[in-house]
């Protein structure tokens, strides 16, 4: 019997990546926001300023959540890469102060991370689940949120499509 529960939770998880995704043409203007920043304490991020400007990729995290600490190197190469072009935001959910800072350092997370600690950004957002990745089009509209881990190769798919390069 154990087998079989093993089997139901795998394949329900699959399908549950399978089906995550609300895509593109499912877009609506992403809320603004104001939340204290974690990577510099005392200072708040305001999304509002931001939206509009640029396309924004916004991750929602937790320090014990095992699938972020599996995209979170990929997500500090990313932001190396594109950061002349997006700008990348965690969202820090259901997590302690502490636990968060020491993610931000094991990961080299030098891009701006906010605290949502009762997870009200998180529920405008629509977020049913960590890790969460929602990508911000440069005209503030949300066009893609992708729920659970990505890898290298979803995740480079989407940011080309969200800068508009030939080929995405």
């Amino acid at each position: 019997m154990p087998l079989v529960r093993l089997a139901l939770v795998c394949a329900t998880a699959l399908l549950g990546a399978v089906f995550a995704v609300v895509p593109g043409p499912t877009s609506w203007p992403a809320p603004s926001f104001a939340a204290e920043r974690l990577d510099r304490p005392g200072q708040v991020l305001d999304l509002a300023r931001e939206l509009g400007r640029r396309p924004i990729v916004l991750n929602f995290w937790a320090s014990w959540c095992a699938p972020c600490r599996v995209e979170a190197p990929l997500l500090r190469d990313a932001e190396r890469r594109y950061r002349d072009r997006v700008l990348f935001v965690g969202v820090n959910l259901q997590d302690t102060r502490k636990g968060a800072q020491a993610f931000m350092e094991t990961f080299f997370w030098t891009f701006p991370n906010v605290r949502d600690a009762r997870g009200s950004v998180a529920r405008r957002y629509r977020v049913g689940g960590i890790p969460t990745t929602v990508f911000i089009d440069a005209g503030g509209r949300v066009v893609r949120v992708w729920a659970g881990p990505l890898d290298a190769e979803r995740l480079d798919a989407f940011l080309s499509a969200l800068i508009g390069k030939p080929g995405a």
